[in-house]
């Protein structure tokens, strides 16, 4: 029987309130044989503390060249791994004081190899730092809970988000997926992922605000689901947002995520956009996530 463990990797994906534990078996969060996906998945904290890592990886391991043949180097003290260390600094950085300077065909062909990695590690960083920093990104503002209301009288799910950017986006594409916790034929539980239909999947342009309506009709995954409903808190629902961004030329993307309970029910946005009856419309995205008691819904509910 095989010994070797198989690699266990968990994770946490939080979209919004809809944070998910996942655990995966024979794959590991970081492979180190795709180093590019791995620079680039690194939270901002983690990249800065490989990159000092890295750095001092290297400077210490020329120190220690240098301080193995200190004569290689001129005024290099003998045994002091700190001025070797302060020495390879330099020379990765291609400064070169002139104090110490290497003295033998060994120190030459050490501060060599060194100048060439010290290039090789600028140029590989400066384009690392320039794909995090250009990857274009979408600055949408989520409501912090979706609302369950009544439209013509209909029971339907409203979500509403808001662009962030001064410029308008185009071309934007939603999609809700809700992930519904269900009992196969053999008894097991699963998750079973459906898309929930929209009034209005897509919108050419997108300067303020955008509200997306799902009909909680009878063919609805959400049909008759109710506040008091046994399965409210394992629903989980994803929304995913594509859209182009003119100032960038580019697509960009965002996604938020919503547990079962979070829903509001008999419950309406509030307004968040004014107009000033002529040409200028504004939004308030501070009021994005405000909700205020639907009457009309709390109505019909008290009506025997």
């Amino acid at each position: 029987m095989s010994r070797h463990r198989r690699p266990r990797t968990r994770t946490t994906i939080a979209a919004g309130a809809a944070t998910m534990n996942l655990e995966k078996l024979g794959v590991s969060r970081f492979d180190f044989r795709d180093p590019y996906h791995f620079a680039l998945t690194l939270t901002w904290p983690e990249f800065f503390a490989v990159l000092v890592l890295a750095y001092l990886a290297i400077n210490i391991a020329f120190a220690l060249l240098y301080a193995a043949v200190p004569a290689s180097i001129s005024n290099l003290p003998a045994g002091s791994l700190l001025d070797a260390f302060f020495f390879s600094v330099e020379t990765l950085a291609t400064v070169g004081y002139g104090y110490m300077v290497p003295a033998t065909r060994f120190g030459h062909a050490v501060a060599t190899v060194e100048i060439f990695v010290g290039m090789m590690f600028t140029a590989t960083m400066t384009g690392l730092f320039f794909v995090r920093f250009s990857k274009p990104k979408a600055k949408i503002i989520f409501a912090a809970r979706p609302v369950v209301t009544r439209q013509g009288g209909r029971p339907v799910l409203m979500i509403r988000l808001g662009n962030g950017r001064m410029n308008a986006l185009t071309d934007a594409s939603a999609r809700i997926t809700v992930l519904l916790l269900q009992t196969g034929p053999d008894g097991r539980p699963f998750r079973r992922a459906v898309d929930l239909a929209l009034e209005r999947a897509d919108l050419p342009f997108l300067p303020l605000t955008w509200t997306l309506i799902h009909e909680m009709g009878a063919g609805s995954p959400l049909h008759g689901l109710q506040a008091d409903a046994p399965g409210l808190e394992s629903l989980r629902m994803m929304l995913s947002l594509t859209a182009r961004d003119p100032s960038l030329g580019a697509q960009v993307y965002a996604a938020q995520g919503w547990r079962g309970s979070d829903i509001a029910f008999g419950m309406r946005y509030a307004d968040a956009v004014t107009w000033d009856g002529v040409d200028t419309s504004v939004a308030d995205m501070r009021k994005i996530s405000a909700i205020e008691p639907d009457t009309a819904t709390t109505a019909a509910d008290a009506t025997p």
